[in-house]
């Protein structure tokens, strides 16, 4: 990655996997799990920044920084780290809530663009804002800072009318910020049904959908309960490489965006 790139993972559904993509992601880049990285030495690639928009906290209580009554990190902009050196997050609560309502209210004067904005050139290589699952003031925020989108679905609840929600997701998006570029959709919970060998050429031919697909796993469910990465369970794990596949795809695709 060049600069600094934002990239939001939104989807109006919820369930499919929308926060450990954020996280994963996150976390691979933070501990140098990809050969597409810039750099040989430790301090030759940057830091990650993770950005918690949802108000339900689940990216922070999994990176174990989640504060119940206290300020959100995008009400204070205060930036903390995590158990990786090279990860940091604006950790989120319940209190988006109010914070949200300020933003629909005009009383809120910052926004997550003028936080990412205010951060020193260099700083981070990437940013990761996971979103919330509905198309309220949180994930226009999110969306209006962002370069990038990832739209995670799942195919065993595809349909037509998925297709459609999906054409509707990304006129919302448009309509919101048309610099912002779709980077690709994003299967989870991927398993071989007569459903998902239907839906998937039909996705395929309508969208840019990457080429790496997640496996439905209980590895991933037991990540999410253990609070600990991917990664930090076994490299060898279906998933875990799964998502080292989708980040290097992910760089490549940025790269020849923006060269």
């Amino acid at each position: 990655m060049i600069a600094m790139t934002t990239i939001a993972i939104y989807s109006l559904k919820g369930g499919v996997g929308k926060t450990i993509t954020t996280a994963t992601l996150a976390h691979l880049y933070a501990t140098r799990r990809s050969p597409l990285m810039p750099g040989t030495e430790r301090k030759s690639w940057n830091r990650v920044l993770v950005i918690d928009c949802d108000s339900q906290g689940n990216l922070s209580q999994y990176f174990k920084r989640y504060s119940e009554g206290k300020a959100c990190g995008l009400r204070t902009g205060r930036i903390i780290g995590t158990d990786w050196p090279k990860l940091d997050i604006l950790a989120g609560n319940m209190d988006l809530y109010d914070w949200e309502r300020a933003l629909y209210e005009r009383k809120n004067t910052v926004n997550i663009r003028d936080i990412i904005n205010d951060i020193e050139p260099g700083e981070y290589d990437v940013v990761f804002m996971d979103c919330p699952p509905a198309m309220n003031m949180l994930t226009i925020n999110a969306l209006c800072a962002a370069d990038y989108l990832i739209i995670p679905i799942r195919l065993d609840a595809f349909s037509s009318h998925g297709l459609m929600e999906l054409e509707q997701q990304l006129q919302d998006v448009k309509a919101v910020n048309p610099r912002l570029r779709l980077l690709g959709v994003l299967i989870t919970h991927d398993e071989r049904t007569q459903l998902s060998e239907e839906a998937e050429p039909i996705l395929r031919s309508r969208f840019p959908v990457f080429d790496t697909k997640i496996s439905r796993s209980r590895w991933i469910v037991d990540s999410t309960l253990m609070q600990i990465p991917l990664a930090e369970m076994g490299m060898n794990l279906k998933p875990a490489w799964q998502y080292r596949k989708l980040l290097k795809e992910i760089i490549t695709k940025i790269r020849q965006r923006e060269e």
